[in-house]
C-alpha cells in the first residue's frame, strides 16, 4: 500500500504579487526552499496538477 501524501504551497489571500504584478517585495527566491520542495516532488511516484497550473505549465513540460 502507498502512502498519500498531500502538499500545498500557497499565500493567506491566494495571490502572491503587488500591486503592478510585482513580486520583487518577497526578496531573491531562496535555494532552501526550491531544494526542500525538489526533494519531496523527486521522492514522490505520481505528481496530481489543477487545470490551472497543468494549462500554464503544459507548453513548458514535454
Amino acid at each position: 500500500m502507498r502512502k498519500l501524501i498531500y502538499g500545498m504551497n500557497l499565500t493567506l489571500d491566494g495571490y502572491i504579487a503587488a500591486a503592478g504584478d510585482d513580486i520583487g517585495w518577497s526578496g531573491p527566491p531562496s535555494d532552501e526552499l526550491f531544494r526542500w520542495w525538489l526533494d519531496h516532488e523527486q521522492a514522490s511516484g505520481l505528481s496530481l496538477y489543477g487545470r490551472k497550473l497543468w494549462e500554464t505549465m503544459s507548453s513548458y513540460w514535454p
